[in-house]
């Protein structure tokens, strides 16, 4: 099993294995969710100054690269995935598939792509439209280029984020998932993020019930993941069977954060403290050997947004 391999096992040590890209921090969507780190700062980086700092790194598993919009930097794209494949390093593309079509798709699979992973969040182009600010017309573009990808071999998964838009639509959604041919569903659930603003998150009895349903309702050769819950899933009373998973938080232990203009986060999203400058003597290599103090400080503590929201009083 390829996809989430390095949450699948508790991380018990700290040492890097996954790095996340943010290849560029702009976007063509206008996500609320999204808009972290300095959004829309023109801050990128190119692909050969990717590959020189990877070639520091003999002991990385797994590179994803997001944004922003990964694919507005598509040839940088092609090119770090293909290095990453000629050292056997995993590559997962975050992207919104928007921008995709038949020959790009090819492309990613030739150069030896891992995982596209694609966001779907609505069933119906309007809803998908209102929310991001997007033409309709742009919603049967990402259908049509989520069951391409389907047929490359390219491991396709697709993120369903679990929040107040989507609690009560989940397995309406999970269907359409498995109408266009995708056997792997992520079920993100949702976190304050108080450096936006977004505060849009599932209610906890709602939470409970849509994953409730999607285990109960699984179909037997689709495989689902439950992202940020498996810190409270004893609480909420799931549990891991054939087939679903609640992946352990690796971020901070295991996989860092990189944006285009060198700094280095421990999450870009749910904790984004800048731990260091890949320009400015941080060496990704040394940083678990020689910790900067808002990594340890981070790492003894280990906060978790999720949990902190649906159980406030620690209940």
């Amino acid at each position: 099993m390829r996809y989430k391999s390095l949450e699948l096992d508790r991380p018990l040590t700290y040492e890097l294995e996954g790095l996340e890209i943010g290849v560029t921090s702009n976007c063509n969507f206008r996500c609320d969710y999204c808009c972290a780190y300095n959004r829309n700062d023109g801050q990128s980086i190119k692909a050969k100054e990717v590959i020189r700092i990877l070639e520091e790194l003999p002991g990385l598993k797994r590179v994803r690269l997001s944004g922003g919009e990964v694919t507005l930097k598509f040839q940088d794209c092609v090119e770090i995935v293909s290095y990453c494949a000629s050292r056997g390093i995993q590559t997962q593309l975050n992207s919104n598939g928007s921008l995709l079509n038949a020959e790009r798709i090819g492309e990613l699979a030739e150069a030896g792509l891992t995982t596209i992973h694609i966001s779907f969040n609505f069933t119906n182009a309007e809803a998908f439209s209102r929310y991001y600010n997007i033409h309709t017309s742009i919603y049967d573009k990402i259908r049509e280029n989520i069951t391409l990808f389907t047929k490359t071999g390219v491991d396709t998964v697709l993120e369903t984020l679990l929040f107040s838009e989507t609690q009560d639509n989940m397995q309406e959604i999970s269907d359409h998932v498995y109408a266009m041919g995708v056997r792997t569903h992520e079920i993100q659930n949702s976190i304050i993020m108080g450096h936006t603003g977004w505060k849009a998150i599932a209610a906890r009895e709602k939470l409970k019930n849509a994953v409730n349903e999607l285990i109960a309702r699984k179909k037997e050769d689709t495989v689902l993941y439950f992202t940020c819950m498996d810190r409270f899933m004893e609480e909420m009373g799931f549990a891991e069977t054939p087939g679903v998973y609640f992946p352990h938080c690796i971020e901070g232990k295991k996989q860092l954060h990189l944006h285009g203009n060198g700094d280095i986060l421990i999450s870009e999203l749910c904790h984004p403290v800048i731990i260091g400058n890949v320009y400015k003597g941080t060496s990704l290599a040394e940083l678990y050997s020689n910790m900067p103090t808002p990594l340890a400080d981070f790492l003894e503590k280990l906060p978790c947004p999720a949990r902190e929201a649906l159980f406030p009083s620690g209940v």
